[in-house]
């Protein structure tokens, strides 16, 4: 199966629109760091358990996700 171009994206899609969202309260779609790593889980991405949000982030984008 053919793959888009996504070497010109700057992150504003994908997993990263869902990491991106304020909370605004316990019924938005935030999504915690918890939900972040079982994301993570699902897509064979490495992370270290005492990784913080922003090495989270960093981890996906290492791991080719845009």
């Amino acid at each position: 199966m053919n793959k888009p171009d996504t070497s010109n994206l700057d992150y504003k899609y994908g997993i990263f629109a869902k990491i991106g969202r304020k909370y605004t309260g316990p019924d938005s779609n935030y999504w915690t760091n918890n939900v972040i790593r079982e994301w993570c889980n699902k897509n064979n991405v490495h992370y270290e358990l005492t990784d913080k949000r922003i090495d989270l982030i960093e981890r996906i984008k290492q791991a080719g996700y845009k």
